[in-house]
């Protein structure tokens, strides 16, 4: 291990003597050192991969500025390192579909600290161009930024005459970024929100080197990158980073926001990870983790992976104490309109629940008979409550009422998983935005909120998947297979360029208020691109969820 990483030292020494030289790309400088990029004459673009926005950090800790950056050029031709996650070269499929386009780092490493930049061709210091930074998904426990390419948006801005820097980064993740525990010190939890906000504030004190204007900033995300759009609204730093943001899929209860301590429970992370490691859970232990070697810590926090049932690893960002970053729960900030009064778009997939779920519902043989198809269903909604909460038996009663007819009719032979998918969908997606989007679009607040509802489903997927969780990704030509359809992509980039732009996803899309009734949300789907819709898709089901008491039943408030 140690001489595969002094042989790269040695090539990447060796680079930056050869391109000091000879420099034939676009060059940056910035904070952490002068950077030669590539110009990629054929898409019109200059490229800068591997920049790094802090230095190599200690396990735990969180990220500081590079002190001493290197005198040279160094070459910014390639992705940096990905941060250590879950194996496999893409997140996680669910019925052979992909979650997230293949990673493009090197290697997997704790020094990943790494932004990427796209720009159109001939971009210089002082053009001052808005910037469009995209946090990537993954559950907190997988992807990257080198996953993402912004080619085509960056095409299409230009095309469009408002053109755009789009910039990707990574973050710590899983065991590394998000461990929790009242062991670990307030500065050393949720430490990959915390790589976030370092690498926002790199991009932002480097804005002009890149052509860039730093007072023009949109932060977006998918999934967990949604999710972190919205924990920076919620918990904002000291310095302003961004103006606006865009968030796909997620909202800042779109994920379980656990007490830290609620790990070292029996069977919680921390709890396994002190026993296999012989680290143990009382004092000292957090030290000790921290000098555990890397090619020994890493296959150990992996099994801590498993989640039985085949179900996805939990390690998300916790509620701590002061200066650990989430230091409130997250409901109690969106309820009392304690976020700040920035313009933001957000939206759901009409069936994000089918990703969360999987196929085991669907491929159950023989498919069980009514009760016993109630008895599982309860039993899942149960298994959704956390910080150790139990969920009454007349909530449940409820939900099971609720959810008794789905509206869609995904899979033609399993009211269970159709049902199952309905409550998965609402619970962590649609219930909580719609929480959200009550609080932000107050008329007294003043802020500038829009919202959507993607329709389209992508073309050669299952049927039962519906239109899933990352289903409009693949309409903003970021990795994915292109889409037959140029309609539907060209609206839903434009909208993000224009956000980028002018604060506003354009004229024909109007603000969200419930002032007057329900919300107005923008449909997006190929047949026309789009039209704007009541928001009203089982919104008894989500009211309902959005019950303070019955959110407190589920544990959203510790």
């Amino acid at each position: 291990m140690l001489f595969r990483y002094a042989l790269t030292a040695v090539a990447l020494t060796s680079l930056s003597v050869a391109v000091e030289a000879a420099p034939d790309g676009p060059v940056v400088n910035t904070t952490s050192g002068s950077y030669i990029g590539a110009s990629d004459t054929a898409n019109a673009i200059d490229t800068f991969f591997g920049i790094r926005f802090a230095s190599r950090p200690a396990r735990f800790t969180p990220a500081t500025p590079v002190a001493n950056p290197p005198s040279g050029l160094q070459s910014a031709l390639a992705f940096g390192s990905d941060c250590p996650q879950f194996p496999g070269t893409s997140i996680v499929a669910i019925a052979g579909i992909p979650a997230g386009p293949p990673l493009r780092g090197a290697n997997q490493s704790e020094d990943c600290l790494f932004l990427n930049v796209w720009r159109p061709e001939g971009t210089s210091a002082g053009d001052k161009l808005p910037i469009l930074i995209y946090i990537h998904g993954g559950g907190y426990f997988a992807g990257s930024g080198s996953e993402w390419n912004g080619t085509s948006l960056v095409q299409r801005s230009v095309a469009t005459g408002k053109p755009i820097i789009f910039v990707t980064f990574n973050y710590r993740l899983g065991a590394l970024g998000f461990l929790g525990s009242a062991q670990v010190p307030p500065n050393s939890l949720n430490i990959g929100l915390q790589d976030q906000r370092a690498a926002l504030k790199f991009i932002q004190d480097n804005a002009e080197s890149f052509g860039g204007d730093g007072s023009r900033i949109i932060i977006s995300g998918e999934s967990a990158g949604a999710v972190s759009v919205h924990l920076h609204y919620l918990y904002p730093d000291s310095q302003r980073t961004f103006r606006g943001g865009i968030s796909s899929s997620g909202s800042s209860l779109g994920l379980i926001t656990p007490a830290c301590e609620w790990y070292d429970r029996p069977g919680g992370t921390y709890n396994q990870l002190g026993n296999i490691t012989g680290c143990g859970t009382s004092a000292g232990s957090f030290e000790c983790l921290q000098n555990v070697s890397f090619d020994t810590f890493w296959p150990l926090a992996l099994t801590t992976y498993e989640v039985p049932g085949g179900g996805l690893p939990q390690l998300l960002p916790c509620k701590g104490p002061e200066g650990s970053l989430i230091d409130e729960y997250p409901v109690e900030r969106v309820i009392n309109g304690d976020f700040l009064n920035l313009p933001i778009i957000t939206g759901t997939n009409r069936n994000e629940g089918t990703f969360i779920i999987g196929t085991s519902f669907l491929d159950l043989t023989p498919q069980p008979s009514l009760d016993e198809e109630n008895s599982l269903i309860r039993a899942y909604i149960a298994s959704q409550a956390t910080n150790n909460k139990n969920v009454s038996q007349a909530t449940l009663d409820k939900l099971l009422e609720l959810y008794a007819h789905p509206t869609d009719n995904l899979a033609l032979n399993s009211s269970l998983y159709n049902r199952a998918a309905e409550f998965a969908t609402d619970y962590n997606m649609l219930a909580p935005e719609r929480l959200f989007l009550q609080s932000a679009s107050k008329a007294q607040r003043g802020q500038d909120v829009w919202a959507y509802q993607f329709e389209q489903h992508v073309p050669d997927t299952p049927d039962f998947l519906g239109v899933f969780h990352t289903s409009d990704l693949y309409y903003l030509d970021m990795g994915f297979a292109p889409v037959p359809s140029q309609t539907l992509q060209s609206r839903v980039q434009d909208f993000y360029i224009s956000f980028t732009n002018d604060l506003n996803p354009g004229a024909s899309w109007p603000k969200y208020s419930t002032e007057s009734g329900s919300g107005v949300v923008m449909r997006l789907v190929d047949e026309d691109g789009g039209e704007p819709i009541a928001d009203t898709l089982r919104l008894e089901q989500t009211d309902f969820l959005n019950q303070v008491d019955v959110m407190k039943e589920f544990g959203r408030f510790g």
